[in-house]
């Protein structure tokens, strides 16, 4: 079990239970939290092995989050599980950010200062849909989808923050669409 005093570098609150959060810390351990219980850690999940930068819940699955680290990968965990039950890797590079589409359930985005990456885990779980390069001399610094519209926002360190549409995604293109907990079923039971 984690100690409460160890750094913590990024928080989400459960979306269906604002009493419970998580937090990714310096040492790469994401500790699951109760704000009624401040003194001990619930549960700590570990798979990274360098700072976790950022974390967020499943607005469509409340037990799943991702994370992400400076160790270069993403995360797909279960909150049941202490492992993850997926693993995304793209680049040598830091991941920042990641964070879940408000209207697709299984597309996400992540940006590593170089690039934005939009991935549908219903194309591929083992590489990014769409690769967005961020131009010469620009670090990609955030990244936001817009609800209700197939669009994601991208700020940089030139203070821009450019609209994308996104397309060529498995969301209506009339092809058999998966849930989350199909995708994660399927990884579960090949773990």
């Amino acid at each position: 079990m984690g100690s409460a005093l160890t750094p913590g570098l990024c928080i989400d609150f459960c979306p269906t239970d604002s009493s419970m959060y998580l937090v990714g810390t310096w040492e790469g351990l994401i500790q699951k939290c109760s704000v009624s219980n401040s003194h001990n850690v619930l549960e700590t999940y570990q798979n990274h092995f360098c700072p976790v930068n950022s974390i967020e819940w499943s607005p469509f699955s409340p037990d799943v989050f991702l994370s992400c680290s400076s160790d270069w990968t993403i995360q797909l965990w279960k909150q049941e599980h202490l492992t993850p039950v997926l693993s995304f890797t793209s680049t040598q590079r830091a991941v920042y950010a990641v964070r879940w589409s408000p209207n697709w359930s299984t597309i996400f985005a992540a940006i590593n200062g170089l690039q934005v990456e939009i991935w549908d885990l219903n194309l591929s779980i083992l590489h990014p849909t769409i690769v967005h390069q961020a131009a010469p001399g620009v670090t990609v610094t955030s990244v936001l989808f817009a609800r209700g519209t197939d669009c994601v926002l991208v700020g940089d360190s030139e203070g821009q923050v450019t609209v994308y549409q996104l397309k060529n995604l498995s969301v209506g293109q009339g092809k058999q669409v998966d849930s989350l907990e199909d995708i994660i079923g399927s990884a579960v039971s090949n773990f």
